[in-house]
């Protein structure tokens, strides 16, 4: 492998890991926020 592969395979290595977490975490938070507004969930408004 030239040293110009083995560089793009490292970069890809490395924002493989992040991008992973990221989409993971976003896509947890979407579906939990349908399922809250599916079953009828209010937000709750305290006062002071």
């Amino acid at each position: 492998m030239s040293a110009l592969e083995s560089m793009i395979w490292t970069v890809l290595g490395y924002l493989a890991m992040p991008t992973i977490f990221i989409i993971g975490f976003t896509g947890v938070a979407a579906v939990s926020l349908f399922v809250l507004k599916m079953l009828g969930a209010k937000s709750i408004h305290s006062k002071i």
